[in-house]
C-alpha cells in the first residue's frame, strides 16, 4: 500500500529538512571567504572568525554560540553549500563560498532542535546555537537567535535580529 505523504492545512511542509533553511524575503546570497582546511554543512550557521581580539576576515562555524555576538563574532549568515575535505579547494587560502546573509531584521529562518525541549513556550526566547552549527540548543539562553515560530517539537522559525557587537 503506498503511503500519500499530507501536510495538514495551516502547517509548513518541511519533509527531509533539517540544518537552517533559509525561507522568505530579507536573505541575499553573497561569496565570503570561508576558513581553509574546514569541512561545512549547507544550513550550518556561520559567523566571524576572531584570533586574539580582531576578525581575521574568514568566516567560521557558529557553533556553540563560539562567542556570537561577543568580542566582535557576530553571526554573518548560513551556508548556501556544503563545504568537504574531498574539495578541490578545501585547503585553500581565501576560498570563497556562497552564504545566505539576512539583510532584514525580520529575516525568517527554519531550524533544526539540536538541544532540549522545544515547546510554543520558547517563542520569543533568544537561545544559543547548538554545539554542532546546524540546530538550536532550545533550553540553553544565548545569543545565537531568537525564536519566533514553532513548527513541531524538531522544528521552528527563528531570526537573527540580535543586538550586535563591536569589535575595536
Amino acid at each position: 500500500m503506498p503511503t500519500n505523504a499530507i501536510t495538514p492545512l495551516n502547517t509548513v511542509n518541511t519533509p527531509g529538512e533539517k540544518n537552517f533553511t533559509i525561507f522568505g524575503e530579507g536573505w541575499e546570497l553573497r561569496d565570503a571567504i570561508i576558513k581553509e582546511s574546514t569541512a561545512y554543512a549547507a544550513g550550518q550557521a556561520m559567523r566571524a572568525e576572531i584570533s586574539g581580539s580582531t576578525t581575521t576576515g574568514k568566516l567560521v562555524s557558529a557553533s556553540t554560540n563560539s562567542g556570537v555576538n561577543s568580542v566582535g563574532a557576530n553571526f554573518y549568515g548560513i551556508m548556501a553549500e556544503p563545504v568537504r575535505s574531498t574539495d578541490s579547494d578545501y585547503a585553500t587560502a581565501g576560498k570563497t563560498k556562497k552564504v545566505w546573509v539576512p539583510v532584514q531584521n525580520n529575516a525568517e529562518c527554519r531550524f533544526t532542535v539540536g538541544a532540549g525541549t522545544f515547546t510554543t513556550a520558547d517563542i520569543n526566547k533568544t537561545a544559543a546555537i547548538h554545539s554542532d552549527g546546524i540546530s538550536v540548543a532550545v533550553d540553553t539562553n544565548g545569543l545565537g537567535c531568537k525564536i519566533v515560530g514553532y513548527i513541531s517539537s524538531t522544528r521552528g522559525v527563528c531570526t537573527f535580529d540580535i543586538p550586535a557587537t563591536l569589535t575595536a
